[in-house]
């Protein structure tokens, strides 16, 4: 095994699911069967690689003093003053959200077991080629090459909801690719300032990210106005991009719509990976390479945060669709991240960064529960739920780990990210700002804390109408949805068979969880209790990138924050 080298292993990690939408593609005559069992066989192989490969990682002494991991350097267009190389490698700060895309790629080949039937070649082909654009964002170590990965997980998921999604599928599909799109376009052409800016002091046109780090170090973008204030607006060109992938309050209009329209699996990489890609943004761009200009709108960013947490629970509070609340807590949730992570503080970015896994496992966990109630009850309206703990007491036990890893229950691991986040943001508000914005940090950190009340009020009230009391179940109709073809309405007859009706034992039996359904659920439940009760063995792998990446922007927040307070102080001297 010597003779495997890292880079190879990391290569083959990454090429895994392609190779295996092709098989799956080429077994499409086959049936349905084959063509799911392939599906899932491939992400189970690409997973068992992806967890070899942190274990390698973890356990090579090089990796501690921030050195990339099975580092691929392959030549691209190097002609000329061009320098475009096809780079790959895993540091702190993408190492845990690799693992986390191939965990949850499993996840979303299983809770699609029984529920696509129509088109599952397609579907299947989509999901593994989406499988292979999430690890290679978080493994491209070229600007390039990371916005060909971040465009490309925009195509799957726009067909995964356009095609197999519900009655809103096509509307939700484009409003989901409008937004995206337009967004990263501004962000590529901040990128492509940022390379020229590089260029124009080094000499040669290079889309390594380590270098443009680097680069603008020794030669920072102009935050003046004789330079244009070109930091600021490079930052915000990034913004623009990263914060509806987030997304940021106010641009969150498109996800609630896009999960509640969308297939099981594909709100499962939604929810779990593909909204992390903003913040993953921030830490590999925005805040290394423009820390003058994160510093300006960190105040602000921290606002915005706070008014998505409380914004996303009070929304989810009046939701009636199971599928709705879900995603609006998704946007509550999010807020916590990015209120971490331009607190600027260690602790905070740390448990803000820890927090993208966290909200991963049990929103991921969460909507593909969602599904399988839906699976089962045809409906995700909460008020005609009820009682579904003494038919099906397992999928319960779950929806209630998941329910408590949302709202952070100690000993589960969503406690352990949001109170490094709240600690950090209380340590910012109590000595790191000047007396000007001490109560306004202090007023949002307050928030925040009513932020997590309300969101073990809309979580534990929906379990309560969901899974207790005395069943509501709905009315049998004679079709599902808009086309039994489609999405999760394809297993119509299937679940239908399995809950109604006067079938004794054999329905009670089948309304619980079936063998694929417990196996996408449980690695991620293995992985919140893992996390929950010993967080350091995920926090100490992350810590030092994370803290790379945020020091300079932190250490110009300080600046900033004490020429504020000097001023201050200097005014109230002066007689």
């Amino acid at each position: 095994m010597n003779g495997f080298s890292p880079s190879s292993h990391l290569l083959l990690t990454i090429a895994a699911p392609l190779v295996g939408a092709v098989i799956a593609w080429l077994l499409g005559s086959r049936g349905v069967s084959a063509v799911r069992q392939s599906a899932a066989v491939t992400t189970l192989v690409t997973l068992a690689l992806a967890a070899w490969l942190i274990v390698r990682y973890l356990a090579d002494p090089a990796t501690a003093s921030g050195l990339p991991y099975g580092l691929v350097e392959v030549p691209w267009l190097t002609e000329g003053i061009f320098d475009v190389r096809f780079s790959l490698g895993l540091d702190g700060l993408s190492l845990w959200m690799f693992g986390l895309a191939a965990l949850l790629s499993v996840t979303a080949v299983f809770v699609s077991w029984d529920a696509i039937k129509d088109r599952p070649v397609g579907f299947y082909v989509l999901l593994l080629v989406l499988e292979a654009a999430m690890l290679g964002v978080f493994a491209a170590r070229d600007v390039i090459l990371f916005y060909v990965f971040f465009e490309f997980t925009l195509v799957p998921l726009f067909f995964l909801i356009g095609i197999w999604g519900h009655d809103e599928r096509r509307r939700a599909a484009v409003k989901f690719f409008i937004y995206t799109l337009a967004g990263s376009v501004l962000t590529f052409l901040g990128l492509l300032t940022i390379i020229l800016w590089h260029a124009s002091h080094a000499g040669v046109v290079t889309f390594d990210i380590e270098s443009l780090v680097d680069g603008t170090k020794i030669h920072p973008l102009p935050m003046t106005a004789g330079g244009g204030w070109l930091q600021m607006v490079v930052f915000l060109a990034l913004l623009a991009g990263f914060a509806v992938k987030v997304p940021i309050v106010p641009l969150h209009t498109w996800l609630p719509l896009a999960h509640v329209e969308a297939p099981t699996g594909g709100s499962v990489d939604l929810a779990g990976v593909l909204l992390k890609l903003g913040i993953y943004g921030f830490l590999r761009f925005s805040m290394p390479m423009l820390p003058e200009a994160t510093a300006v709108a960190a105040p602000w960013l921290f606002g915005l945060g706070v008014v998505g947490i409380v914004y996303g629970a009070l929304v989810a509070l009046v939701q009636t669709d199971l599928k709705r609340l879900i995603a609006y807590s998704s946007v509550s949730h999010m807020g916590y991240i990015v209120m971490g992570l331009f607190a600027l503080t260690p602790v905070a970015t740390e448990g803000a960064n820890l927090q993208l896994v966290n909200h991963g496992l049990s929103s991921a966990g969460l909507f593909a529960l969602v599904g399988m109630i839906y699976e089962r009850f045809h409906t995700r309206n909460i008020a005609s739920l009820g009682g579904i703990a003494s038919r099906a007491p397992w999928l319960a036990v779950f929806f209630m780990l998941f329910t408590f890893s949302s709202i952070g229950l100690p000993g589960l691991n969503g406690f352990v990210g949001e109170f490094m986040i709240l600690l950090g943001s209380f340590q910012r508000a109590w000595s790191g700002v000047s007396q000007a914005w001490q109560f306004a940090y202090l007023v949002m950190a307050l928030l925040a804390v009513a932020g997590v009340v309300l969101g073990a009020w809309y979580m534990l009230w929906a379990v309560e109408r969901v899974l207790f009391g005395g069943s509501r179940e709905p009315p049998r109709a004679a079709g599902h949805g808009h086309d039994a073809g489609h999405a999760d309405h394809a297993h119509g007859s299937h679940a239908a068979h399995g809950v109604h009706g006067s079938q004794g034992a054999a329905d009670h039996d089948r309304c619980d969880l079936r063998w694929y359904e417990l196996a996408a659920v449980l690695p991620l439940a293995v992985f919140v209790l893992w996390i929950g009760l010993t967080p350091a063995t995920f926090l100490a792998p992350a810590a030092p990138a994370v803290r790379k990446a945020t020091a300079a922007p932190a250490a110009a927040f300080a600046a900033r924050m004490q020429a504020g307070t000097t001023a201050t102080v200097a005014g109230i001297t002066t007689p």
